[in-house]
């Protein structure tokens, strides 16, 4: 190997420079180049002698449109990308433009392969322009140099095959013979093509073995198969393109064509679909396996940025991370030989309170126009003081330039996910800094407060605000922390998520087991906001709960989601006490809306049904926890639903801030001077009449 080296150091000296993994892969870019091209220059000068001009002059028309539909493919074609090790990408695009190639192979023969030569030679040179790092550049000649000998070089042998068994061109015989001949002459090229990549092939293995370990080699190698072998799954169509064309003439090949654009336009989309469900699941994974850590860390964060370093770079497809809550204070930088400018993106962070994305050909405003190489899409994320809701610090992500197309909806479709980790960051660090002044004082009841302070801040800071709605909500612990918790979660369509619920304890313990419940609906119900599904963000959220929590609570809790344009609400209760729904104009003006199943924490294997109900112009759905019914006086009476339902009956018409003040004033008259027993919850809606 290490003859390989000095060789590839003597072609490309920078090569010294580069380290680590970088290095390997700049010595396999240079070698395969060295001995690639001399074979795609024999590809060439055999196409120079094998060319007929006759060809251009009789069918240029029919050429321009082949070059035509290969572009048209090409903006069709499907992406692959794989994790081949922890926090390593590897991707490939493909497409059926190749297909079109063999059409014209089998109508007009080897000159037909200046299209692919025309092709191939444009997609270099208008890319070589682009700011990017001379790797990518060595790595675009090596693909330019393999593919020449894919196409031109292995298509010519292929052809010549093709002609010592009997093959004609053009392709007229659609029989079986013919089949045969074409499928053989296909045959040859796929062969030919694994051959060519093959040397490629081993050293990226070796270097897979060498970087991380034996056992990430056979990952590698099935993506690397798969990357070559299904964009020639499509060749032997180009056998009936080219007998349709000349039995039946071009109009019954663009209609073949057609329904071949269809089908890729459908493979596109599934590459799309598929590669944005990885990304979100394994989001969803590794933030789930972040939260556990964080919550089994030490409250100090003395190893955040080690948990950090475990989980985040293979959170997204990106090439550099870096995370920091200054300048001067670097939680994680990824790959750690790399460094960014961190004064003058906190600069720029600290008057920007949202999520950012910069396409790889736009110019963030901290770049410097001239002399900054490097041009990737770009994230950029503050991190929140979880109580001033200030910036304290942010996360840079520089992805990776897969094959995937990136594009503002992509980048999009990663905010939730950024915005989550820098929401965790900012809860660790919080957490660190109530226990750095719990350590100070030495007082229990201190603690006690910081802690109820930090559950505060999981609750939502203000009402959402909707056109023909009110709301009210009000929660009071019984102690420093709660086990109640409410939500509201924007969602799509102008949707709003309603979550009422109460862990069946108090104290620290359930004000820890309350982060976590809430975390998971949150987090399910903005993943499952396609549709209306209240049971199955309680089916997820339940599932999670039971795997990651061994604590024996249970939680019950009422989500509904509420079309606030039709005023439709659909709901699941899971074990909670009903709500009480006041109609404006109906002979039985209270309607509770009951359980439709058992509490979450209980059963791993437990279902849920949702239910729907109409909230009309004048209605009031008021929502709350047990801590109303079940709160004493000194009697030892209990508030009871009755008294409950006689309040709200008696509070119609009313705003929802004073139908709040009647309940609540209704249960203080009631306890007196009795201490409160439980947490109370409550939430009012209404809507305008």
């Amino acid at each position: 190997m290490n003859i390989l080296f000095n060789i590839a150091e003597k072609i490309w000296p920078e090569l010294k420079t580069l380290t680590g993994q970088r290095r390997l892969v700049g010595v396999g870019e240079v070698i395969t180049f060295l001995y690639s091209t001399p074979l795609a220059l024999i590809g060439i000068v055999w196409l120079v002698f094998e060319t007929d001009l006759n060809v251009f002059r009789q069918h240029w028309a029919m050429l321009i449109l082949l070059l035509f539909l290969m572009f048209v493919f090409r903006r069709l074609g499907f992406f692959m990308i794989a994790e081949t090790r922890p926090g390593r990408y590897a991707s490939a695009d493909g497409s059926m433009e190749s297909m079109i190639l063999f059409t014209a192979l089998f109508l007009y023969g080897p000159t037909a392969l200046w299209l692919t030569v025309f092709w191939l030679t444009f997609d270099i040179v208008t890319g070589w322009h682009d700011k990017i790092p001379a790797i990518d550049r060595w790595n675009r000649v090596r693909n330019y140099t393999l593919y020449l000998i894919s196409l031109v070089l292995s298509s010519l042998i292929a052809l010549r095959f093709y002609a010592l068994w009997g093959g004609e061109i053009p392709l007229r015989d659609i029989s079986l013979h013919g089949i045969i001949l074409g499928f053989g002459a296909i045959a040859i090229h796929f062969l030919l093509v694994f051959v060519t990549w093959s040397g490629y092939i081993a050293y990226a293995a070796w270097v897979q073995k060498s970087v991380a370990g034996e056992e990430f080699v056979l990952p590698l190698l099935r993506f690397l198969f798969s990357a070559l072998g299904l964009p020639n799954l499509a060749h032997p169509f180009a056998i009936l393109a080219a007998s349709l064309y000349e039995l039946h003439g071009l109009w019954t090949l663009l209609f073949f064509i057609t329904g071949l654009i269809l089908v890729a336009l459908l493979t596109r989309q599934l590459s799309w679909a598929a590669e944005n469900q990885r990304q979100q699941s394994r989001q969803l994974l590794k933030l789930e396996q972040l939260s556990r850590d964080l919550l089994n860390a030490p409250p100090d964060a003395s190893i955040l940025p080690i948990v950090l370093k475990e989980h985040v770079p293979s959170m997204f497809p990106s090439g550099r991370i870096a995370i920091w809550i200054s300048p001067d204070q670097l939680l994680l930088t990824h790959p750690v030989d790399w460094s960014t400018d961190l004064e003058t993106l906190a600069r720029f962070l600290s008057s920007n309170k949202g999520t950012i994305s910069y396409l790889a050909k736009e110019l963030p405003p901290w770049f410097n126009k001239e002399g900054n190489e490097t041009r990737n899409p770009i994230i950029l994320a503050p991190i929140l003081d979880v109580e001033k809701n200030e910036p304290i610090g942010g996360i840079y992500l520089e992805l990776y330039s897969l094959a995937q197309p990136w594009d503002k909806r992509s980048l999009n479709n990663l905010f939730p996910g950024v915005q989550s980790l820098a929401a965790q960051v900012a809860s660790a660090l919080h957490q660190s800094e109530i226990y750095r002044q719990a350590l100070a004082y030495q007082k229990v009841s201190q603690e006690l407060s910081l802690a109820g302070k930090i559950q505060s801040s999981f609750l939502p800071d203000e009402l959402p605000i909707f056109s023909g709605w009110q709301l009210a909500v009000t929660l009071l612990p019984a102690r420093e922390t709660s086990g109640d918790f409410f939500d509201f979660i924007q969602l799509s369509d102008g949707k709003l998520g309603l979550l009422v619920a109460d862990v069946t304890d108090k104290g620290i313990g359930a004000a820890l087991y309350m982060a976590l419940s809430r975390t998971l609906i949150r987090t399910y119900a903005i993943e499952f906001d396609d549709e209306p599904h209240p049971d199955v963000v309680f089916f997820a959220a339940n599932g999670r709960i039971l795997q990651d929590a061994r604590a024996n609570l249970f939680i019950t809790a009422f989500y509904g989601i509420l079309d606030t344009k039709t005023g439709l609400m659909t709901y699941a209760n899971a074990g909670h006490n009903p709500p009480y729904l006041l109609r404006s104009q109906e002979d039985h003006p209270i309607e509770g809306l009951k359980q439709t199943g058992m509490p979450l924490g209980i059963e791993e294997d437990s279902l849920w049904e949702s239910a729907t109900v109409q909230i009309n112009p004048g209605d009031v759905l008021v929502l709350y926890t047990d801590g109303i019914p079940d709160s004493q006086n000194c009697k030892g009476e209990f508030f009871e639903d009755k008294t409950l339902l006689e309040v709200i009956h008696a509070s119609q018409g009313l705003s929802a801030d004073h139908i709040q003040e009647k309940i609540l004033g209704g249960i203080q008259d009631f306890v007196g001077d009795a201490p409160q027993f439980d947490d109370i919850t409550l939430m009012v809606l209404v809507r305008d009449a």
